[in-house]
């Protein structure tokens, strides 16, 4: 794998041929490994690339954040050294040249709609399709409500028979996956509800392949899970404009923009940190957004998980209110949430989420559809 990755690296601005496999904007555990993996899988492999690929074309994986950005993915950054990945090998979106490169394929894990021009061969996503992705009817596609987008290159892999006689080559790429199957489906919590069949299938096919037996199945899934948690939780350097970009969507349509940070911490624990204010204002004004909504996830010392929800109007007060609106009254997915004042004096509105299965999944399609209602 490390070799692998310093030969992308390298390769990187000559002229041959590159198929980019990058995640989500987000770059949380499971896109960046998603990415790696797959990009891995793809370029030993490369069967569902077709007529796109040939002797001279590289796959590189791109991870879709900042390189200065990186150290803010706090678990993405502990467990790839975890399993001896060097950062420095890896390429970030900015040490790509998309506008030179416009002739360069891209393939789409842990998401389906792109602002990128370039051609998309290929995606693999695990979330509700999106009504505004439009797609290369040639491109190889599989888009399936599952816990974990790792789970979908997992069964890939497996199903692929590139494991066969391989020798360990894709030991690494399946230790990637297994930690994101681990952490995105909250160690197959069932008060979470995240985990599917599928999940439970590629996660075990792993260990069978790591000699992990099922008796001790549970206390080496807990042992990782709580590493990645303590991991992603280790905010500590972070300052609170930090924090508003470690795990961060963003979505744009009729002229407004909705910011959607995702949080390690309580929102309303947020709303306490120093210069919290200050650093809200700076981060609206760098991202240009009209609304910020704050989503929180903390996981207690005993596996259990609090969200809480903070509709933030910037210079928008309408918008705040209709996505306010749209939350309480959407018909597909009862957030269940409950009002609360804030713990600090703040604009917004802030909710308790006492329906610990909807995630920001379920949540950027109701602010999508918001914004495509707009006069």
């Amino acid at each position: 794998m490390n070799k692998y990755l310093q030969r992308c690296k390298e390769l990187l601005k000559s002229s041959i041929n590159k198929i980019v496999v990058i995640g989500n904007e987000s770059c949380d555990l499971d896109s960046a490994v998603s990415s790696i993996a797959f990009a891995f899988f793809l370029e030993h492999k490369p069967s569902l690339l077709k007529s796109w690929h040939d002797k001279d074309t590289l796959v590189v994986p791109v991870l879709n954040v900042l390189r200065n950005e990186l150290p803010l993915k706090t678990e993405v950054a502990f467990f790839l050294k975890q399993q001896g990945i060097c950062l420095d090998d890896l390429v970030c979106k900015n040490d790509v040249d998309w506008d030179q490169e416009q002739s360069m394929k891209v393939v789409l894990v842990d998401h389906h709609v792109t602002k990128l021009k370039q051609n998309i061969i290929g995606i693999v996503d695990h979330r509700p399709l999106d009504s505004n992705a439009r797609f290369n009817e040639e491109a190889f596609r599989t888009i399936e409500l599952v816990g974990s987008c790792a789970t979908l290159v997992g069964r890939e892999i497996v199903n692929s028979g590139a494991l066969h006689d391989s020798n360990g080559l894709y030991s690494t790429a399946l230790d990637l996956l297994y930690g994101a199957i681990v952490l995105d489906t909250v160690n197959f919590s069932k008060q979470a509800d995240k985990a599917k069949p599928l999940d439970h299938e590629i996660a075990e096919y792993i260990e069978a392949r790591k000699s992990i037996t099922e008796e001790s199945r549970s206390v080496h899934r807990e042992s990782l899970f709580k590493g990645l948690v303590a991991a992603r939780s280790d905010v500590s350097q972070l300052n609170a404009y930090q924090l508003l970009l470690k795990d961060l969507k963003t979505v744009g349509q009729n002229n407004r923009i909705v910011t959607v940070p995702g949080f390690p911490m309580a929102v309303q624990e947020y709303l306490n940190l120093p210069q919290r204010e200050e650093h809200l204002s700076e981060f609206a004004g760098a991202t240009k957004s009209n609304v910020v909504v704050l989503l929180g996830m903390k996981v207690l010392p005993d596996g259990s998980v609090r969200r809480d929800i903070g509709v933030v109007p910037i210079n928008d007060e309408t918008l705040s209110e209709k996505i306010c609106t749209a939350l309480l009254e959407n018909e597909e997915m009862d957030f269940g949430l409950e009002k609360i004042p804030p713990t600090t004096p703040c604009a917004g509105t802030f909710y308790q989420q006492h329906n610990l299965k909807a995630s920001r999944k379920q949540l950027m399609p109701i602010i999508i559809n918001v914004l495509s209602c707009l006069d």
